[in-house]
């Protein structure tokens, strides 16, 4: 409660400064309970200023409502409020979206099928899309942040008033899911909601799984605060000490954190995206940069932190990805507005190595004639021949006996060239006799 106080007494003495605030009001918050408790708490303005984001300005008075659903928030009375909130304050870029959790928790229970499930999900899902379209259409440089849940705590709440006039007749409803139950399915729809933020550069996805316990921890059962590292442990819920607190202590929530616990949500929200987005700085990552020829066109891969931003890579200034061997500089660079960050790096292609197959007849008679050398690469390069030693030489691809007897040994190789590296050489010998002695053979043979 101090930190809430000295919050508010910050902002009283701000109020002179109002319209110049206005003008640095960059985040919006939309959405149900858990944004208008981070708003009403003042978690952003409290965390930005212990990161040194305090010139930035955050909005959430007219568009956080608890209770309210994805379903509530694509009617256009709900869009008109985030429409009025942005044009109030036109410096906003970043909108905030936390939604879609009532309207799965008012109809989920355990005895629902797969099939019951995917249906919910998929129309949370077109419902917030419909949102999330709303506001990218409304300025080109505004993108949207989703910021959902943490695990909730249907097990340590059922009792005292809390549990009785809350918690107990919502888990009823629900079919009194275990913890595990409960939390696969949130899991599982807030992992369908991230997929947004994959399919669109402009969409961001934040997790906040396992935070109250990584924060919190069991110090009572030996895991101290900061053993868990998140997602968690999915068979548990957030930590008592994590949930609200209702009735002057005599109550205690299910489903949402204290104030201290939102402070840790809008910390993660800043190590993961805000304190990048404040600044407007991104960075890259690039990897899958030593390769070996194989005639295919080389991409590397590249990551961008925050992930998902736009942007663009030339390999020695050209957009093309190359093939052949060699060493190449690669520049990757943001393209997306509002946002800088480029990264130098180095490309190598390795030329590829390459092996000879040739085969030569054990025995020739010295009166045969020239006969034609056969050999191949792998690498599909033209096989060349010489005569190490013995009564021949190399005529055109075709081996020339000199008419006398003796062992003839006739080396393939391959040189190479910029993609492929030399092949070993390969030696293969054979016998040159005499015509008449190899006729007698013959005849032996018979």
């Amino acid at each position: 409660m101090n930190r809430i106080l000295l919050a508010c007494t910050g902002l009283a003495m701000l109020f002179p400064l109002a319209l110049e605030a206005q003008s640095t009001t960059r985040v919006l918050i939309v959405g149900d309970s858990w944004a208008e408790e981070q708003w009403e708490d003042g978690s952003h303005a409290y965390v930005f200023a212990q990161n040194g984001l305090d010139e930035f300005g955050i909005y959430g008075e007219s568009t956080t409502e608890s209770g309210s659903t994805a379903e509530n928030w694509k009617q256009g009375s709900y869009l008109q409020l985030i429409e009025q909130a942005l044009d109030t304050y036109p410096d906003i870029d970043t909108v905030q979206l936390t939604v879609g959790g009532n309207d799965f928790l008012d109809v989920w229970h355990t005895g629902m099928t797969e099939t019951e499930i995917e249906t919910l999900t998929n129309a949370i899902l077109f419902d917030l899309n419909l949102i999330v379209d709303y506001i990218l259409n409304r300025d080109p440089g505004i993108e949207v942040l989703l910021s959902l849940y943490d695990y909730p705590n249907f097990r340590d709440t059922l009792g005292g008033l809390g549990g009785w006039f809350a918690c107990e007749p919502r888990w009823q409803d629900m079919g009194q899911p275990t913890p595990l139950q409960l939390n696969t399915v949130a899991v599982d729809l807030v992992e369908s909601i991230a997929d947004i933020a994959t399919a669109n550069h402009r969409v961001h996805y934040v997790d906040h799984f396992g935070l109250m316990q990584n924060h919190y921890g069991w110090p009572d059962e030996g895991i101290p605060p900061g053993s868990i590292e998140p997602p968690g442990d999915i068979t548990e819920p957030s930590p008592y000490e994590a949930m609200r607190e209702h009735l002057w202590g005599m109550a205690i929530d299910c489903f949402h954190l204290k104030d201290e616990g939102y402070d840790v949500i809008v910390q993660n929200l800043i190590d993961q995206f805000l304190s990048a987005r404040m600044h407007g700085q991104a960075d890259i990552e690039l990897d899958n940069l030593a390769h070996t020829f194989d005639g295919e066109a080389v991409s590397i891969d590249s990551v961008t932190m925050p992930p998902g931003l736009l942007h663009s890579i030339t390999y020695d200034g050209q957009t093309n990805p190359p093939a052949d061997a060699g060493t190449y500089t690669v520049v990757a660079s943001i393209d997306q507005d509002g946002w800088e960050g480029q990264i130098t790096d180095t490309l190598v292609i390795e030329p590829a190595q390459q092996s000879i197959t040739f085969a030569l007849p054990p025995t020739l008679p010295d009166q045969h004639p020239p006969l034609a050398l056969q050999a191949s690469a792998n690498s599909g390069l033209e096989v060349e021949f010489s005569v190490v030693s013995g009564p021949a030489n190399i005529d055109n691809g075709l081996l020339v006996l000199n008419g006398e007897p003796g062992t003839v040994v006739v080396q393939a190789s391959q040189p190479g060239n910029l993609n492929w590296l030399a092949a070993e050489p390969v030696e293969r010998s054979l016998e040159i006799v005499s015509d008449e002695l190899f006729r007698d053979d013959f005849r032996n043979a018979d």
